[in-house]
């Protein structure tokens, strides 16, 4: 009987200790500080270190892990990377537990903020007491985490919208390329078409002429201009040879007069008037360029009493006239300069009332011909225009829109806040500005040119901020997704302004906070939902599509 008692007295004191936890020392952690039979701690990353178990928590750091004083501070002077163990385990009953760093155990200034049950500042150094508020801190803690729930569900069911209208206009986008495409083929064909219609309308103008007009049409009407024009040129060379006549009877007359004088003055008459004006007949005869053209007179007198029969003119359709209407061929060379004029005004006319085909050098086409060149010209600025379009669309089906497309769903949509003496307007994937609220004067801060995405948290922890602060404060940690905008104004005597615009996820559009990083270089933390949970969002967004 002595003996059993005896084995059930060492079993207990086994047991018992095998579930003894020294202080500060995580549930998960407990394995590692069960003590050896010779009752004996072994340093956790020193394993050639041994002591008595009895020296665990005993406020003198004995391991150079620090492993021997998770509950208190005695090893807080180690460096960071030579610590083995967390800090110090807060159970905090009804809240989360959490680890304090082993500096701040037993300092006399409850912790609540980690440890709410005060579990820190149990050896009541100063006289300080730390009752437990992890009820309190917990029910807060828990209402918090279901708002924060429920804002990442909503901006989650966002962001699924968000993917579903990428789609469709994704979609949207590839049938206008195609639309697109079959246009620029039609209109090459038609721009061919049109291309061999002027030659053959060049062509065809180029020798033709519109013969036996219909009385009242519109070539009636310049064929009857036309003879007016020709009636009008023999009146005026008429009157022109009538004044010929006249000054030629006038000059007979006088040189009669002066014949005479030549004839009957007295040579030895000593005046010099009469001598004067003898000598000077005397020279007018000797001139053979007074003398009239015979041959010239010959082709006026042809031209006035010829009559036009402008019937025979007219001919059959489609005469050859490179010959027919070269109209100053009938005047004599020498009334050719004085009519150029009035040819050149009916040359002009009767090319653009298609009844002369104009030469190269007369600058002139039929309106038929310019009809042809003005569609050719239409069409191939049409199609300039469908390329060009085209162009836009495949570059913009090519652009990077983030994972699943999603930032095309937000393409243009502008938010903006004021921070100060500014309000700053960021327009997705387009521009970022910074707009004076005294003059409403506007600076570019950049356009749109990148999509970055980063592990967040290594993004977080670059910006010094980890994931418990935002917790605590109530916000949602950066997403290590970002939007670059270069290229802004020029900053006077500095860079050009961009900015960095930093994702985090959110149910709404929103910007957090704009802060000058250094000159002209800013930085921007807006809420979308296109940076909430890719992974998760995607997924969920797969199985409701």
């Amino acid at each position: 009987m002595l003996l059993q008692q005896l084995l059930l007295l060492a079993t207990s004191l086994t047991l018992a200790r095998a579930t003894t936890v020294p202080r500060g020392v995580s549930p998960e952690d407990a394995k590692l500080y069960i003590p050896s039979n010779l009752q004996t701690f072994t340093c956790l990353t020193h394993p050639s270190i041994e002591i008595p178990y009895d020296r665990v928590n005993d406020d003198f750091c004995d391991c150079p892990d620090g492993s021997d004083e998770p509950g208190t501070s005695a090893c807080a002077g180690l460096l960071h990377k030579d610590i083995a163990i967390p800090g110090f385990y807060c159970r905090n009953k009804g809240h989360t537990p959490a680890y304090l760093p082993n500096s701040r155990v037993n300092d006399g200034i409850c912790d609540y903020d980690i440890c709410c049950d005060g579990s820190d500042e149990a050896g009541g150094v100063g006289g300080v007491s730390c009752p437990s508020t992890c009820k309190e801190i917990g029910t807060a803690a828990r209402k918090m985490a279901a708002e924060r729930n429920a804002r990442r569900s909503k901006a989650a069911k966002a962001r699924r919208e968000l993917v579903r209208k990428a789609k469709v206009l994704k979609k949207e986008i590839e049938d206008n390329v195609a639309t697109t495409k079959v246009k620029v083929q039609a209109n090459e064909v038609k721009v061919k078409e049109l291309e061999k219609k002027l030659h053959e309308t060049e062509e065809r103008e180029r020798n033709r002429v519109v013969k036996n007009p219909k009385p009242g049409s519109r070539v009636s009407v310049a064929t009857q201009v036309a003879k007016e024009k020709v009636e009008e040129l023999r009146k005026l060379l008429l009157k022109v040879r009538d004044e010929r006549d006249i000054a030629e009877e006038r000059l007979e007359r006088a040189e009669t007069m002066l014949r005479l004088l030549r004839e009957e003055y007295n040579p030895n008459f000593n005046d010099e008037g009469v001598k004067r004006a003898v000598r000077s007949w005397e020279e007018y005869l000797a001139d053979e360029d007074q003398k009239r053209n015979a041959a010239e007179d010959r082709d006026l007198t042809a031209v006035l009493e010829e009559e036009t029969n402008w019937d025979e003119l007219a001919g059959p359709e489609e005469e050859e006239v490179s010959e027919l209407y070269q109209l100053t061929k009938y005047l004599p060379p020498a009334a050719r300069d004085w009519l150029g004029v009035k040819i050149k005004e009916l040359r002009e006319f009767l090319i653009a009332n298609g009844m002369l085909a104009p030469q190269k050098t007369d600058g002139i086409e039929t309106a038929a011909v310019t009809a042809a060149r003005d569609a050719l010209t239409a069409a191939q600025n049409e199609d300039m225009k469908v390329k060009k379009h085209l162009g836009q669309l495949e570059k913009d089906l090519a652009a990077d829109m983030g994972p699943s497309d999603v930032f095309r769903a937000l393409k243009g949509t502008c938010i903006s806040r004021e921070f100060g003496e500014y309000k700053y307007e960021l327009c997705f994937m387009e521009k970022a500005q910074q707009i004076s609220r005294k003059d409403n004067s506007k600076t570019s801060l950049g356009t749109f040119s990148r999509i970055d995405i980063a592990d967040e948290t290594s993004k977080n922890e670059a910006a010094g901020v980890f994931a418990s602060s935002w917790e605590e404060s109530h916000e949602e940690p950066l997403s290590g997704m970002a939007l670059g905008y270069d290229n802004g104004q020029q900053c006077w005597n500095g860079p050009k302004r961009s900015v960095g615009v930093e994702l985090y996820c959110s149910a709404e559009n929103e910007i957090r906070n704009v802060v000058e990083a250094e000159k002209c270089v800013y930085r921007m933390e807006v809420g979308t939902p296109a940076a909430c949970g890719r992974e998760k969002a995607e997924g969920a967004a797969k199985d409701e599509l």
